[in-house]
């Protein structure tokens, strides 16, 4: 996952620790001695963007993004420095550490394919080298350093450390993460990601893919948790989870320690409580400390200017992403960071009125032609994304269908009088594209909608632009022909945030993966994207929906830049 919420002021981050400390002595005094954090140190102030913790208990390596590339850098925890280890890639990631601590397990991007490979890197000196063939997502290694496990989208893989005898075991609902394997070697816990729920959760398999289960089932926080691990004892399970401050709308990531135990249930227990978020955990050997990576987003919305090539701030100040602007270009509707709360201003920041409550996290909101209403995707915790409508003055928003189904992605009609979103029904019919006509309140189906998603309404009313669900075909329906073809196939992740012309003559879109990260363009009877312009070493804020791209009043592109702090930390545990 990318997460990144995180505070600079450690003064303040301790007083919070030490009141989660005073709370979990308290539930010890009752309940007897539970997992806590004792004390918190700095390790890193470089201001790296940076993921993937590991540590031999001597060194961090650390995946570190200073820029649009990644880099693994090795820092001793002595304090005599720092090192970039030497590599030939350009874009890689560290993913496990082998159990003699002699080599780091390594993927790295295919410039041929496209593809991630698997690759091992000397901790100390020497060249990388290819794991057999294979390739995709978080691998690790078994506790005996004799087995790998992986993920290929939904499919759970394990094979031979040298990448033999690679072959499937199981197929989750969702995409996996972060797979690891249990100290004995005999269960696998995962992360599974839900992407139209918006929602992760952990499940555990048996090594052979068999006892398939949710491993917190009845946890309040269950659609949140993720990315764990165990310590080297094997006693404790650390993940993370996130949850909203009762104070604010902020969502904080928190560590959770899961005891393990066949006879004695047990829930996780808080071991950090805000307003700092801590992820990537990694514990020492001795189960005495972790090291986890903290986050504070701030962010800063910047459109591009085009004659001078260079991305300059929209509004000074504004911590904000989903940026939309009237149609007479004299307001703007966004969504604040941290906070995930719908707000309204004058186009140069002034006039600002808060349109949503603290309890919810909005998304995506979109102008009324008229410039009267917003249209907007709302969510709670644990609940499915649901289309809501607010005026433009404030006042109550309200859903605008009282159905199960998840909905996303407002797009109005021309004169405004219909709306076209997408829909994911788990229990029905899946991924659709509707219209509500809001004269007759009649809702029909966009006829060979099924599959599709990431719809988007020409200005001139006249076609809708989807995406397949694997990603790697736009489609393109006619209303004069009322038929759907395929407009453009590209590689998986190539189309994000698509967005008309004004003249409904081309649909851009964000390309993170064919070369380098830029914004293309297709035209309305080609077959062929041509690259508009390339995003350099703009560092993008993750969002919750990936990072965002949208169009100012004057057409220009618009962009979140992240500049979130990010550094590493040294907790002190006691597991009891």
């Amino acid at each position: 996952m990318k997460t990144r919420i995180w505070l600079s002021i450690l003064t303040i981050t301790g007083l919070f620790i030490l009141a989660g400390t005073l709370r979990n002595d308290l539930q010890g005094a009752a309940n007897g001695p539970v997992p806590r954090v004792t004390a918190i140190k700095q390790v890193t102030h470089d201001g790296y963007r940076k993921t993937n913790l590991l540590s031999d208990d001597s060194s961090l390596f650390v995946t570190e993004m200073p820029g649009t590339n990644r880099m693994i850098a090795k820092l001793d925890l002595a304090g005599s420095g720092r090192v970039v280890l030497p590599t030939p890639f350009s874009s890689l990631q560290a993913l496990d550490l082998s159990p003699d601590h002699s080599q780091l397990l390594i993927s790295s991007t295919s410039k041929s394919s496209g593809e991630s490979e698997f690759w091992t890197l000397p901790t100390s000196s020497g060249k990388p080298a290819r794991v057999g063939d294979l390739g995709g997502r978080d691998a690790s290694w078994s506790a005996d350093g004799k087995h790998l496990v992986f993920a290929k989208d939904s499919d759970l893989y394990v094979a031979n450390a040298d990448g033999s005898d690679s072959h499937k075991v199981y197929t989750a609902n969702g995409s996996i993460f972060a797979a690891r394997f249990s100290p004995d070697g005999q269960r696998i816990r995962l992360t599974v990601s839900d992407t139209e729920q918006s929602t992760v959760s952990l499940w555990e398999v048996g090594r052979n893919g068999t006892k398939a289960h949710a491993l917190l089932a009845d946890w309040p926080f269950k659609t949140t948790a993720c990315c764990g691990s165990w310590t080297a004892d094997g006693k404790y399970y650390i993940f993370q989870a996130s949850q909203t401050l009762s104070s604010t709308n902020i969502v904080v990531t928190s560590l959770w320690a899961l005891p393990e135990s066949k006879s004695v249930h047990h829930e996780p227990t808080q071991i950090t409580s805000g307003p700092m978020s801590f992820g990537n955990a990694f514990t020492a050997r001795d189960s005495k400390s972790l090291w986890a990576i903290g986050v504070q987003p701030t962010v800063e919305v910047v459109k591009y200017e085009a004659k001078k090539k260079q991305f300059v701030p929209l509004i000074s100040g504004l911590s904000a992403t989903d940026v939309d602007f009237s149609h007479d270009g004299k307001w703007i509707a966004y969504v604040a960071i941290p906070e995930g709360t719908l707000w309204r201003a004058r186009a140069d920041g002034s006039e600002r009125l808060q349109l949503t409550s603290d309890s919810e996290r909005a998304a995506l909101p979109h102008w009324s032609p008229d410039g009267k209403q917003i249209a907007f995707a709302s969510t709670k915790a644990g609940a499915s994304w649901k289309l809501s409508l607010v005026s433009g003055d404030g006042g109550d928003a309200h859903e605008m269908l009282n159905e199960n189904s998840s909905q996303i992605d407002a797009n109005w009609s021309p004169d405004g009088e219909q709306m076209m979103f997408g829909e994911f029904n788990r229990d029905q019919s899946g991924l659709k594209i509707r219209i509500i006509d809001f004269k007759t309140s009649e809702i029909t189906t966009i006829p060979g909608s099924n599959g599709l998603f990431s719809p988007r309404w020409s200005p001139d009313g006249r076609y809708i632009a989807a995406m397949s669900p694997n990603g790697t075909d736009m489609m393109l329906f006619d209303f004069n022909t009322q038929k759907w073809t395929t407009w453009l196939k590209e590689p998986a992740g190539a189309f994000s945030y698509p967005s008309w012309s004004a003249d409904s003559q081309y649909l851009y879109f964000d390309d993170f993966v064919t070369g380098a990260e830029a914004i293309r363009r297709v035209k309305v009877g080609a077959s062929d994207a041509e690259t508009v312009f390339e995003l350099g070493s703009l560092e993008r804020y993750p969002g919750a929906l990936g990072p965002w791209e949208g169009r100012a009043a004057d057409g220009s592109f618009m962009f979140v830049k992240d500049r979130s702090t990010q550094e590493v930390y040294q907790l002190s545990l006691e597991l009891p």
